[in-house]
């Protein structure tokens, strides 16, 4: 039986990059919870999330994992975000996170930056990351093990990463800007 045309039930291409009518805040679609050894990847061709790998024994998700919609970023996929909630959502799910700083690295000798985002402010609630408002409001150690934990998930993957630091909320923002640009010429 042939299929005639593509069907994706998910619609993601529908979801503006950002969230709130605000250009700090974007939305984005969770790929992997945390605390888990478990990767999931979106598979746009068929509109479903797919298990890619497990990690390592003792190597495990530390944030929520997954992308910004109608992006597009220099490996060829959505830009990257790690959102970094105090519990775990699912995969599928949209949450909206206010852009804290971008992590730069280059996987293979391709650019391939994480935007670092935390959960909006809810009235009566207090998180942990209600304070941040720019990647230097994290703590240090926090940051370096976010770093540590991206090289070090990678090269088990069999991939050469290059550190290149982290930049500030405006630089981030700047490359979901570009993103949506690529994407947008992409798909014009």
């Amino acid at each position: 039986m042939e299929v005639k045309q593509r069907i994706n039930p998910t619609h993601f291409e529908n979801i503006p990059p950002f969230g709130h009518d605000r250009k700090d805040v974007v939305n984005a679609i969770i790929e992997t919870p945390r605390n888990q050894r478990q990767k999931y990847a979106f598979v746009s061709k068929y509109g479903l999330f797919q298990q890619k790998l497990l990690l390592p024994e003792g190597l495990m998700w530390p944030y929520d994992y997954g992308f910004i919609p109608r992006t597009l970023a220099d490996d060829g996929d959505p830009l990257d975000v790690l959102f970094l909630g105090s519990e775990p959502t699912f995969t599928g799910c949209l949450v909206q996170g206010r852009v804290l700083g971008i992590v730069n690295l280059k996987k293979n000798g391709v650019e391939n930056d994480r935007i670092i985002a935390r959960p909006m402010r809810q009235d009566g609630l207090t998180q942990d990351t209600d304070g941040f408002k720019d990647i230097d409001d994290v703590p240090a150690d926090t940051v370096k093990n976010i770093c540590l934990y991206l090289v070090e998930y990678s090269e088990s993957e069999g991939n050469k990463i290059e550190f290149e630091g982290t930049k500030s909320r405006k630089h981030a923002i700047h490359a979901v800007r570009d993103g949506i640009k690529a994407f947008d010429k992409k798909h014009q």
